[in-house]
């Protein structure tokens, strides 16, 4: 069957509710669908890997909840802070690095990832030397410093979103490596507020970082996007692409890569994995110091 180099897309809106997911994809495949791409929400990819309708490849824009089996023609696609995390832990460990202190912000997502690092930094061989959390109340952060002092380490591991990390950064060792995970990027037009942030290692999509590169500036830029939204749009350019790859292959090959915008995309075990690109804070902003070229964008190797 010939597949069109640009893939006709019909959109089918649906609610909060796990029922209109189902019932949304349903109709999907009753219209003929040979690929569906989403949903977006962690549970609605849970109800729909359980459901026992995925009949066509399905790109899903999200990861389920447990340890769910996936339908064999289900592959798994998204953001996720705890890849971002243990992708940290690896960039560290291949570094040099060998002990690490984390220090946490004391909100459900930043546990999350400190949780990944930590368990992805002690099964390369790492070890975790100490662990430190605060809130925002500045009467905290002494005693951070104060753990930093005491339990000296290759690397910190700062787990916070921008605001958080930029309160409790001077506390922090500026003479030992601080790696980090995008969430302490709130992007390149907070300079002045970015300057406490200064020497910090974290990882970042090309989307956001380097959007002047030729391969990047190729795809229209939405207006007035926050930072979460324009990560959202990015995701929908590389879902349509592995799509459109997906549709020309149907038998994906483990192993190949696809160079995009949100990163270097490959595939394993049913779930395309992002290598980001690394990034420093210097003199306020966000500069990459190496990423994946994006000039095959659309064909994988």
């Amino acid at each position: 069957m010939h597949i069109p180099a640009v893939l006709p897309l019909q959109v089918y809106p649906t609610g909060d509710q796990v029922e209109d997911i189902v019932s949304a994809y349903r109709q999907a495949l009753q219209a003929g669908a040979n690929i569906v791409i989403g949903p977006l929400t962690r549970n609605a990819v849970t109800a729909l890997a359980k459901s026992g309708l995925v009949a066509v490849p399905t790109l899903a824009l999200n990861y389920p909840e447990g340890e769910a089996v996936l339908p064999e023609n289900f592959y798994l696609f998204g953001l996720t802070a705890e890849g971002e995390a243990r992708q940290a832990a690896r960039r560290a460990f291949n570094d040099g690095r060998r002990t690490a202190l984390t220090v946490t912000a004391d909100t459900p997502l930043a546990k999350r990832v400190q949780q990944a690092f930590a368990d992805a930094w002690r099964g390369l061989g790492g070890k975790l030397v100490a662990q430190a959390s605060f809130s925002p109340e500045r009467t905290q952060f002494p005693a951070v410093r104060d753990t930093v002092i005491k339990h000296r380490s290759d690397i910190i591991f700062l787990a916070a979103d921008a605001n958080l990390a930029r309160m409790v950064r001077p506390y922090l060792d500026a003479n030992t490596p601080t790696y980090a995970t995008s969430m302490v990027f709130g992007g390149n037009q907070e300079i002045g507020r970015n300057i406490d942030l200064n020497g910090v290692l974290f990882a970042e999509m090309p989307w956001l970082l380097v959007p002047d590169h030729p391969a990047v500036m190729v795809y229209p830029r939405a207006e007035n996007f926050s930072i979460e939204q324009e990560r959202l749009y990015a995701l929908g350019i590389d879902a349509f692409r592995i799509a459109t790859v997906m549709a020309q292959n149907p038998r994906q090959r483990e192993g190949s890569v696809l160079d995009g915008v949100t990163g270097q995309i490959s595939l394993a075990d049913h779930q395309f994995q992002r290598e980001m690109a690394a990034a420093q804070f210097r003199e306020g902003t966000a500069v990459a110091t190496e990423f994946a070229d994006p000039r095959n964008l659309g064909e994988p190797r």
